[in-house]
């Protein structure tokens, strides 16, 4: 039995980068001697396995033959027989193909040092077609490198392209797109996740986004990480946010704050007015939920402010607001909402004029 650390964490320190995670696989063992060892299963369609201290993961080395369409359409072989050249060459970039044994000496097979001296994302072999997720991983890789000049080299671009336009894109689900989705949108360039699907001709098949903030984005990546934020800079002034999102299958708090983002950017490039604010507030409940609010607000503040919006205080205006209580002296329903209504309005035309 051989042990290699293997993929991101050999990458990643060849890159001078943090290694954030370490995976293994195993060569010439089987599942009954791992878990005579004490390291737990946990993977179901093929033998991955927790170190019993470390709780790293551990996987049996494995081939893969292409059994249908999709992206789970696969059969494998993991016995003992499967060498770790054969298992490398089933990954889906160079740079991801290189293993250390536990004497530290690299096995680079298939060029994978080599381009990463040269910056450059290229497949490992031909089968990089039959995954249609390895064309969203791709994109993530370009998205996290791209500041350290990493490209796509043009073979694996026109494999890209035939993947997208083959109709297996369409076969991941939302879970997927939005996993990749999430972890590009951390990188120092999550515009390039998407510009890189849109120019392959992926984007379209995952959904109808067409205005992508490049430069909006840009610049929220470098001040923040908050998730929320950047995706909701990312869609914002499309005018089909919620099939967006959708089609990402977003969480509904994220959902939430891209849809208010999209609302307080119209009304902030808009001629201001209290009934107008009082709108925004009312559809966005920053009331009842001001946090997510503000997010929003973040988020809307890297794009175009007119003058009479730029020292609006969001947070000044929820402590206004919640200081205004409802009257229920006047007992019916529809008075009491329409004299907090107004009370509200008041308020806000006082803060206006006074900004």
């Amino acid at each position: 039995m051989k042990i290699y650390l293997v993929g991101g964490a050999i990458r990643d320190s060849l890159l001078g980068l943090e290694v954030l995670e370490k995976d293994w696989v195993v060569v010439g063992s089987s599942e009954e001697e791992l878990t005579k060892k004490g390291y737990k299963k946990i993977g179901k369609d093929f033998p991955v396995f927790l170190h019993p201290d470390t709780k790293e993961e551990y996987a049996l080395a494995r081939k893969e033959k292409k059994s249908g369409k999709g992206h789970k359409a696969f059969e494998f072989a993991f016995d003992a027989t499967v060498t770790l050249e054969e298992d490398l060459l089933r990954r889906d970039l160079t740079i991801n193909a290189i293993a250390q044994d536990e004497e530290g000496n690299l096995i680079d097979p298939y060029g994978g040092k080599q381009d990463i001296q040269k910056k450059n994302l290229q497949h490992v072999s031909e089968a990089f077609e039959e995954d249609p997720l390895r064309v969203l991983r791709v994109a993530r890789f370009h998205a996290k490198l791209k500041y350290l000049d990493f490209k796509i080299s043009n073979e694996t671009l026109v494999m890209m392209e035939r993947v997208s336009s083959s109709g297996e894109i369409e076969m991941l689900s939302k879970e997927r797109f939005w996993m990749e989705a999430q972890k590009a949108l951390l990188t120092n360039n999550p515009e390039i996740f998407f510009k890189t699907l849109q120019e392959v001709g992926a984007l379209e098949r995952i959904t109808n986004l067409k205005k992508l903030n490049d430069e909006e984005v840009r610049s929220a990546s470098k001040e923040t990480k908050d998730l929320a934020v950047i995706w909701s800079v990312m869609i914002a002034k499309n005018n089909n946010i919620e099939e967006i999102n959708n089609s990402f299958n977003v969480p509904k708090e994220v959902s939430e704050i891209s849809t208010i983002c999209n609302s307080l950017i119209a009304f902030q490039s808009s001629e201001i007015s209290a009934e107008l604010m009082l709108n925004v507030i009312q559809n966005s409940d920053l009331v009842r939920k001001p946090e997510r609010f503000f997010i929003a607000a973040k988020a809307a503040s890297y794009f175009e402010v007119k003058d009479s919006a730029k020292n609006i205080d969001w947070k000044i205006i929820s402590g206004l607001l919640n200081e205004i209580d409802a009257d229920v002296s006047l007992k019916d329903g529809k008075a009491i909402a329409k004299k907090l209504y107004e009370d509200r309005l008041n308020a806000l035309d006082n803060y206006l004029s006074n900004l």
